[in-house]
């Protein structure tokens, strides 16, 4: 794998600086790459797609491309250092700080670059059709990708198909027709027949796909559709579109054609042991190169951690959805059950140093927020970081660059998705309903939340599926689908920002003793909650809602100088 992403980073210096030429230079560019005189073989189609999946990599290496995720109800972010951009999305604000806009904008759209050229190029080289294939679906799909998350983050878009001058004069396309665009990519993506299961270095590892697979597909074309249902295109009829795609993996993994499933157990997804599992339709993977910084280490090690416990806090838990999320084992895996102190204590989020109720100054845990550790991982002996389940109870790696996979798409989405869409288009929900049930079977304590699955009516299992997506993704700012992504198409990203106008003091944790899931020696989590929270909210938001001003983000201010079409 590191030999795959030196030489993608190598490929992709030369070949997309030298792409960008103005059309007068015509001389003869000997010795140097160009599309024309690069696209000629299979070492060259191969290297084109590596230097694709490098560029992937550098998307989602640190957070700020994810920052926009701070709106959801799920996460926010801390106050002070370097935040001021997490904090502009969690009050729904245009940011101060232009970081996370400018990133996200300039890594989809150098995504996008790389697959206009093999999308223009590979029918060219010299190899096999199935080889060629192969790679215009990875950049069909790519492309589909990025543009599906451009969309949901800006609105309206520059749509750039062919690397060509353009003099920064691309007129927007609105959303319907973005999603258009989308959709058949996505669509040329699953007319290439790609492989379910791919061999050989640098296109699978572990026994998982690198490589975007036929059934990826398919379920990415059920998250537009369903996102092309919702706000803000709202075309209802695109829901059956989203159950039949979903139904196809659904059906697909239940008779051996795709080699995907639910882990038994729910630690397992976030499992740095595990890093590979069948669960994952689509990963990025990283190399382990501590403090390199690069495009090709994930950074994102720290992000979740609380910065008492030597993380950066850019993504923490929302104390209300924290409390509303069903306990059982998923919960115990998405959230530290209690906070192993760098003294060596384990303590309880809540808890304060005088043993007295919260009063902004006195919590153990200066965030006092519960934490995600979807990315912390143990310290072993011999101070590296533990290949391991993460054990809360147990000394973390207080590291930085890890290859740990970003999770993009989980099996268990597909379902949720199904389940959601099939309700809405009017479907037999028998299949919903069973499908459902094993999602909530591995996540919950309480056996009659499976149960009740049974008698809901549609409109009752389409809530209920949409909800459950949100709990399987809480945290996970990675995911192709987050829970932003969620209340955005339902048109509910308001509520978070109620939430957060509002006092808070509504957000109450139940009074009685709670069990947890055990450890891996089998000790069980039980601890006592003595009060119920009163909550202060560390930046109250004072920005009145403005409606899809608050909900997309600006264009970056670096873009709009060149172009004078990015204007709401």
């Amino acid at each position: 794998m590191k030999t795959l992403i030196f030489k993608a980073c190598v490929l992709a210096a030369s070949m997309f600086t030298l792409a960008s030429c103005d059309d007068f230079l015509t001389e003869d560019p000997k010795g140097k790459l160009t599309p024309d005189n690069y696209f000629q073989n299979q070492k060259d189609l191969d290297m084109s797609v590596y230097a694709l999946y490098s560029k992937i990599q550098g998307y989602q290496c640190n957070s700020n491309t994810m920052i926009v995720q701070c709106q959801g109800d799920d996460v926010t972010s801390t106050t002070g250092s370097n935040k001021a951009a997490y904090l502009s999305a969690d009050a729904f604000e245009a940011p101060t700080d232009a970081k996370g806009v400018e990133a996200t904008w300039k890594r989809l759209y150098t995504i996008i670059k790389v697959c206009n050229s093999i999308i223009d190029n590979a029918a060219k080289v010299s190899t096999s059709q199935e080889e060629i294939d192969i790679a215009l679906g990875q950049a069909h799909y790519w492309r589909a990708y990025s543009y599906f998350g451009l969309v949901r983050v800006y609105g309206a878009l520059p749509l750039i198909l062919h690397n060509l001058p353009d003099n920064n004069q691309t007129p927007l396309t609105d959303v319907e027709g973005i999603y258009s665009q989308i959709v058949d990519d996505l669509t040329a993506a699953e007319a290439c027949n790609l492989p379910a299961q791919y061999t050989g270095a640098n296109r699978s590892i572990d026994g998982q796909n690198i490589y975007v697979s036929q059934q990826t597909v398919k379920a990415t074309l059920a998250a537009v559709y369903m996102s092309m249902a919702g706000f803000p295109l709202d075309k209802k009829d695109y829901y059956a579109k989203a159950a039949d795609k979903a139904e196809e993996v659904i059906v697909g993994v239940n008779n051996g054609t795709y080699p995907h499933g639910l882990l038994s157990d729910w630690r397992n997804v976030y499992n740095y042991g595990m890093n590979h599992h069948f669960e994952t339709l689509l990963g990025i993977d990283y190399n382990a190169s501590p403090g390199s910084w690069g495009d090709d280490d994930s950074q994102l090690s720290s992000c979740h951690q609380l910065g008492d416990l030597d993380g950066w806090g850019d993504f923490l838990a929302e104390r209300a959805f924290w409390a509303g999320y069903p306990d059982g084992p998923r919960k115990d895996a998405v959230y530290a059950s209690t906070l192993h102190t760098k003294t060596g204590a384990d303590v309880d989020w809540w808890a304060t140093v005088d043993g007295e109720p919260y009063d902004g100054n006195n919590a153990v845990v200066g965030a006092y927020r519960p934490m995600f550790v979807g990315f912390t991982v143990n310290k072993a002996a011999s101070g590296a970081a533990e290949r391991a389940a993460y054990d809360c109870t147990l000394p973390f790696w207080g590291g930085m660059c890890l290859d740990k996979r970003h999770q993009l798409i989980r099996y268990s989405e597909v379902i949720c998705w199904y389940a959601e869409s099939a309700a809405h288009a009017g479907r037999d929900l028998t299949l919903a309903k069973s499908e459902l049930k094993k999602v909530r079977a591995r996540a919950c304590s309480d056996v009659s939340l499976v149960s009740e699955i049974d008698g809901m009516t549609a409109a009752e299992l389409a809530e209920a599926a949409c909800a459950e997506h949100g709990y399987e993704v809480a945290g996970n700012v990675l995911g192709m689908v987050t829970r932003r992504d969620d209340q955005l198409r339902t048109n509910t990203l308001k509520a978070a920002y109620d939430y957060r106008t509002g006092s808070q003091s509504t957000v109450l944790v139940r009074k009685g003793t709670l069990t947890r899931s055990s450890t891996a020696d089998g000790t069980p989590f039980t601890y006592v909650l003595k009060e119920d929270l009163v909550l202060k909210e560390n930046m109250p938001v004072t920005s009145a809602w403005q409606g899809d001003a608050s909900v997309y983000h600006i264009y970056p201010p670096t873009e709009v100088e060149k172009n004078p079409n990015l204007r709401r």
